[in-house]
């Protein structure tokens, strides 16, 4: 539920903030009251630096770690031993965004870390000009190195209980590990200061399109209040913002997700108006003593320089959250656990590696046309390995030769499709504007074995 720190990320790529990279070699632990009822955005004060806490001592209470078992495997390899994560290819930077669920009163030298109850996967494509983004659920139940099976959001926890300042990079490893993609670098922040930065930004639009109503929306004291947003179009300040994206008890957490990733480009989409643009100097401090990164000058350099030319409904794409893809669970004692199905699995790595084939979503179909029996599973085997779903696989009457059959609207899949079962090009065949795919296996197909 901890979300916001996907604005920095929005910060980030819209450009204007390359000379704030220094901010982002110190940590800046900013605690500070949160209000729950005012709703007019007030002017942030300017942060105040605290020391950074000693290591821990202590390990967290009991009810930061979940002890229960899921009813199901855990998402990951089994080999837990901690391995070096390879970078991504040139051109390609994968960061995952952290928002830790952290009270004010747990902060400091052998305090509870907290936990990573927001996670998003977020891959910049330079050379197919493309942002690729994807909510990770934070009850997600995982294979954690060195720490055995927990839900996601547990591995910053347990990375900084070995040792403070290593729960990110435990974190990155083992989302790594989980959907088989390198990720790069790391973004954190604690939300309760990203309602300054929203309303920094003077607020944001959001077209909300159901009312809801939360009677027990938590506060950082512990307790709980009620809060209720209208539906339709308004703007919201901080406060608003934070709670529409925060809430899940209206309807669910997948709900909660859709709301994260609507807020984010929200955000976005403000920082971009020319009355903002001006402004950007004079709020680095601020912004930048908000978050904890490894990204390096010359990745935000390049950020800042791709950011403005993204179109937002052509070059950003996101994977929305599906309950079919990453199904929830009730574990022992009432635990809350979520399924990373192979699909969500293929359906990420499809995403980062290949963001304009995922944007295109093609339905694909395999038909065995004369080719040796069982060539059809092998076929969408091969595909899944690459991050396709092939949604039937049958048979049909024989033909001459190998086609794979498409509509314009899926080009690119049908590109990969051939290379991946080693089809000439000769045999893509296109018609119509679906972005439904056929291909119809010959006698003449030789299949990749391996």
């Amino acid at each position: 539920m901890k979300w916001l720190v996907v604005a920095v990320w929005a910060a980030f790529v819209v450009g204007g903030l390359g000379m704030g990279w220094r901010g982002l070699q110190n940590l800046s632990a900013l605690e500070r009251p949160r209000p729950n009822t005012v709703r007019e955005p007030v002017a942030a004060p300017a942060p105040t630096p605290v020391a950074v806490p000693l290591p821990l001592t202590t390990k967290p209470p009991s009810s930061q770690l979940d002890s229960s078992s899921a009813p199901f495997e855990a998402a990951g390899p089994t080999d837990l031993q901690a391995t070096p994560q390879p970078s991504s290819p040139a051109g390609r930077l994968t960061i995952l965004l952290l928002g830790i669920d952290q009270r004010p009163d747990q902060a400091g030298a052998g305090g509870d870390p907290g936990r990573t109850d927001s996670m998003l996967l977020v891959s910049v494509e330079y050379d197919a000009h493309t942002a690729s983004m994807v909510s990770i659920p934070r009850d997600s139940f995982v294979a954690i190195p060195g720490h055995g099976n927990d839900r996601v959001n547990a591995a910053y926890t347990f990375g900084e209980i070995d040792q403070r300042g290593s729960g990110p990079q435990l974190a990155k490893r083992t989302v790594a590990q989980v959907f088989g993609v390198p990720v790069d670098r790391y973004a954190l922040v604690d939300i309760r200061s990203m309602e300054e930065v929203i309303d920094t930004f003077g607020g944001v639009w959001i077209d909300n399109p159901q009312r809801l109503v939360d009677t027990a929306y938590p506060t950082d004291n512990y307790r709980t209040i009620t809060i209720d947003i209208p539906a339709g179009r308004q703007h919201m300040d901080g406060v608003t913002a934070v709670e529409y994206a925060r809430t899940r008890h209206p309807d669910s957490d997948y709900g909660r997700q859709r709301r994260q990733q609507q807020v984010v480009l929200a955000l976005r989409d403000q920082v971009m108006q020319l009355s903002v643009l001006p402004r950007l100097p004079q709020l680095l401090q601020q912004l930048l003593s908000l978050v904890r990164s490894d990204l390096t000058p010359v990745e935000i350099g390049r950020l800042t320089t791709l950011g403005p030319n993204l179109d937002r409904a052509r070059d950003i794409l996101t994977l929305p959250p599906n309950p079919q893809l990453t199904p929830s669970y009730t574990g022992p004692g009432g635990a809350a656990y979520i399924y990373v199905t192979p699909a969500f699995r293929s359906a990420v790595k499809t995403l980062i590696e290949q963001p304009r084939v995922a944007a295109e979503r093609a339905d694909i179909a395999v038909y065995n046309a004369g080719a040796p029996i069982g060539s059809g599973g092998r076929a969408a085997d091969l595909l899944g390995r690459v991050g396709l779903s092939v949604t039937s696989v049958g048979n049909t009457q024989p033909q001459g030769s190998t086609r794979i059959e498409a509509g314009v609207g899926a080009r690119e899949t049908a590109v990969l499709v051939a290379k991946t079962l080693g089809v000439p090009a000769s045999a893509l065949v296109f018609d119509g504007d679906s972005s439904s795919l056929r291909i119809l296996l010959g006698p003449d197909v030789r299949l990749p074995t391996g």
